[in-house]
């Protein structure tokens, strides 16, 4: 390999690239890696303007910018529209010393800026996730070294954005994990759970048994102590003392709440003529002689409570022996405990493996369920023009040919968003204001094309642009229309209507066939299922599941009706506005 000469290379140039790269690779929030791009490319490349660009699907989102007059800061571009998609499509740097000459360029878009030269590259190089622009006030053709600094800042920023995830897939593991952990540290309103746990232990009844019989005591309990409450779990009681499971005292008159403090065992024999707890307020009040309490510690270092004998009668306790059983039995019980805590974390995380690895089988079958609608209008369009040839009609079906491969590329990304989704979170949105009737226009002329011989009759009421999820309706409706085609039968229309009333967008898919029975209802929404269970259909069950968690995700739902007129479906949802929020937007 030869070596790169960098004689020619001023050394403040080279140790503020240093520095600045060091600077985008401590970055850890995604705010912080672009403000640390914009604070460093703009002065680096000696370039009159700098913009960060974030892919979204298939649009550019500029996202920040610092230059010597307005750029594109805010706005969104289709990727096939704008030289940062490009960049990013094509995986390498874009150089163009002379915009008003390359062909790749929206000059409509350029036509207000100063920009006349510019050098893009992409932000990952074999999956880029975004990009950043460097413009000239003037035609100008960038050195070497200045896209060499322009792609050294994209490779940090890579680095930056996959640890920026990386922390936040860790920090939500974490959370999870310890979610799932028990607290023993503070104050507790209800002990039920602990009180059960300790009566789960098999041993701890033998253990209180043997404990009274070792040393003639007359009381024994197990304890969960806070610095609050006092409060017993399980206790032998043969003189009446009185505290059964669940009973409490003030932890202040207990010497519990000493132990909790130094966690060191307290004993005495004789409480009359023991020099520390002869004038101690705990005997006093209870009438005890003779006492023993020895600490419960769990495996990570936590207090949990004691376990204790008093006896209102002196009693030999306080020697090696009985303290060593006593601190055995503690460890035993806190043994049980950490194990039972275990277990029960153990079946938690694989209740939680079992259901992403039932929801990774899901979103591979969706995948391969949803592709199947552009598959086949791509495969129908290819076979008509290779049998007709070029006709009149031909560019029609090259453009829903195209819309078709769009939408498969939009699912296939769309996998990603429903897998961070996995575990209740619902299906994300990025809403925007769309054409409903445009949006739901192009997926039927997608199905009339895969399904030439079916009638579609189609009522759109829609006249207002409303704020959805392009993208999700889209595949909503395409399920429901599929659905329809499918269970219909072939000489019978499907009709649909959409309207906006009383707040609410409504659209309804009908279709004749057999009725579907008003007990299988409930399971048509269900993964896997269908409400026509015959050997011969075809399809896995996920269209409606998959139309139901999209309307879920815009506040709305769909409902069925089916009797031996029509089958219909419909889905509802409320009118949106800028400043609503979606719970998975």
């Amino acid at each position: 390999m030869a070596l790169r000469d960098f004689s020619s290379i001023p050394l403040t140039s080279l140790s503020s690239l240093t520095e600045a790269t060091a600077r985008i690779a401590g970055a850890r929030t995604q705010d912080d890696v672009i403000e640390a791009v914009r604070a460093s490319a703009r002065a680096l490349m000696g370039c009159q303007g700098i913009a960060i660009i974030r892919r979204d699907n298939d649009l550019c989102h500029y996202v920040e910018e610092d230059a010597v007059g307005p750029l594109w800061k805010g706005k969104r571009f289709p990727a096939a529209a704008c030289i940062s998609g490009w960049a990013m499509m094509n995986r390498k740097t874009a150089v163009i010393p002379d915009i008003v000459k390359d062909e790749r360029i929206p000059h409509d878009l350029y036509a207000d800026t100063f920009v006349k030269a510019l050098v893009m590259a992409p932000v990952g190089a074999n999956n880029p996730i975004g990009a950043i622009g460097a413009y000239w006030s003037y035609v100008y053709e960038p050195t070497q070294w200045e896209i060499d600094v322009l792609e050294a800042l994209a490779s940090a920023a890579t680095s930056a954005f996959e640890t920026v995830d990386l922390i936040g897939a860790l920090s939500s593991d974490l959370a999870q994990a310890r979610s799932l952990l028990p607290d023993f540290s503070g104050d507790q309103s209800d002990f039920s759970k602990d009180i059960e746990r300790v009566g789960g232990i098999a041993a701890v009844p033998t253990i209180l048994d043997v404990v009274l019989r070792m040393t003639g005591m007359g009381f024994a309990a197990v304890t969960r102590v806070t610095k609050d409450r006092w409060v017993t779990c399980q206790s032998l009681d043969h003189v009446g003392f009185g505290l059964k499971p669940g009973d409490e005292l003030p932890v202040e008159s207990t010497l519990c709440n000493e132990i909790r403090d130094h966690r060191e065992a307290v004993v005495f024999d004789d409480s009359a003529t023991d020099p520390l707890y002869k004038d101690h307020h705990t005997p006093r009040i209870y009438g005890l002689r003779s006492y023993i309490s020895v600490p419960i510690i769990l495996s990570n270092g936590q207090f949990f409570g004691s376990l204790c004998a008093i006896d209102p009668n002196p009693a030999k306790v306080n020697n090696p022996q009985v303290l060593g059983a006593f601190r055995l039995f503690a460890e035993l019980i806190g043994h049980h405990l950490d194990a039972d805590e275990r277990l029960k974390l153990t079946q938690d995380m694989l209740e939680r493996e079992r259901q992403v690895s039932e929801l990774r089988e899901q979103f591979i079958a969706v995948l391969g369920h949803d592709l199947r609608n552009p598959i086949a209008a791509v495969d129908a369009g290819t076979s008509r023009l290779l049998k007709e040839g070029w006709t009149e009609r031909s560019p029609l079906i090259l453009k829903l040919m195209r819309s078709s491969i769009a939408r498969m590329g939009g699912l296939v990304d769309n996998v990603m968003d429903l897998a961070r989704a996995r575990l209740g979170g619902g299906i994300s949105l990025d809403i925007a204001e769309h054409d409903v009737a445009t949006t739901l226009s192009h997926v039927i002329d997608e199905l009339l094309v895969a399904h030439p011989d079916r009638s579609i009759e189609v009522d759109f009421d829609i006249s207002k642009p409303l704020f959805i999820d392009r993208l999700r309706i889209a595949q909503m409706f395409s399920n429901l229309v599929s659905n329809a085609l499918t269970h219909g039968i072939t000489d019978g229309p499907v009709t649909i209507k959409g309207y906006v009333g009383d707040g609410h967008l409504h659209i309804s898919v009908s279709n004749v066939g057999t009725p579907i029975p008003v007990e299988t209802f409930d399971k048509l929404f269900q993964p896997f299922r269908r409400g026509d269970l015959r050997p011969s259909m075809e399809g896995l069950g996920l269209g409606l599941y998959i139309a139901s968690e999209i309307a879920k995700a815009h506040n709305g739902a769909i409902a069925v009706h089916s009797d031996h007129v029509e089958t219909r479906f419909t889905f509802s949802m409320p009118v949106l506005t800028p400043e609503h929020s979606l719970p998975g937007a």
